[in-house]
């Protein structure tokens, strides 16, 4: 088994609509013609395919932001891109980030799940939508938790909230899944707080606690900071950190590439220079 992390893929079309000018969404359609158009690179997005291939990767995970606005259109795009995966024989699992649930309308609709998956095992009790937290074993004693901290946040804004429900229903999950078996977490928000608070995870030290409860919990996937990051946290009873950055972004942006191999974890950090080549390689012993 290999996986890929990608994150805040950011697809995104300029709208004309008067009715983006009664809801957040004007922010983001402005800021997307302003700067993120010219920031971002999607076709490289679609070179990534070619080196899944090449790499055999078998699980594709993006940590949310798929979407600027939470327009239908844009996540129509990310769904064909899902689609361009799912039909080379890569798994895809995803989670929302805050541009995903970027309004009240859009947040109370749970448009995302529209558009992706939010159900990652028939046999799992708990789905994205409704339960915040979903999980699938995706190998012998290896389990995928996804977990959805996104909300509809004013302005100014772009926070996440980890729930008491989502809590709640993350240490039920945990709880059924056997404690010698080791664990993926993936969410949209880091759980530690380098930024201002209007970008922070609210609760975040409820979760941190939570990652302290479960060492079982190894890696913890995420993006929304768009700064690429490998960190081992272990030493401080915390998970290995992969934040692999807004993966399309023409300054920054990563893909990470995590395969399992004689009781290690390698982390291949591919960055794109004309073409998509690897920079950084790490290995954590599990």
């Amino acid at each position: 088994m290999r996986l890929a992390h990608i994150s805040d893929l950011h697809f995104g079309s300029f709208a004309l609509s008067p009715f983006q000018f009664f809801s957040k969404r004007w922010l983001g359609n402005f800021n997307f013609l302003l700067t993120r158009k010219r920031q971002f690179a999607y076709n490289r997005l679609m070179a990534l395919i070619e080196l899944f291939k090449e790499e055999k990767i078998t699980h594709v995970l993006i940590t949310g932001d798929l979407s600027v606005t939470a327009r239908n259109v844009e996540f129509s795009m990310g769904q064909r891109f899902v689609d361009l995966l799912n039909k080379e024989g890569f798994e895809v699992f995803t989670v929302p980030g805050n541009h995903d649930h970027y309004t009240r309308r859009s947040y109370r609709k749970r448009s995302f799940y529209r558009f992706f998956e939010g159900k990652y095992d028939a046999n799992c009790p708990f789905n994205l939508r409704d339960h915040k937290i979903s999980y699938t074993q995706v190998a012998d004693g290896l389990w995928l938790v996804g977990l959805d901290t996104a909300v509809a946040t004013p302005w100014t804004s772009s926070q996440g909230y980890f729930s008491i429900e989502a809590e709640e229903n993350l240490e039920q999950a945990l709880k059924q899944i056997p404690q010698n078996d080791k664990i993926i977490l993936m969410n949209h928000f880091p759980f530690f707080h380098n930024d201002p608070e209007k970008k922070q995870l609210m609760r975040a030290p409820m979760l941190k606690n939570l990652l302290n409860k479960y060492p079982q919990i190894f890696l913890y996937l995420h993006g929304h900071t768009h700064r690429q990051t490998v960190a081992d946290l272990r030493p401080n009873q915390l998970p290995i950190i992969s934040d692999s950055g807004s993966t399309p972004h023409i300054k920054g942006g990563a893909c990470h590439l995590i395969n399992f191999e004689n009781k290690n974890v390698h982390l291949d950090v591919y960055r794109h220079d004309a073409e998509w080549q690897k920079s950084e390689t790490y290995q954590f012993p599990l």
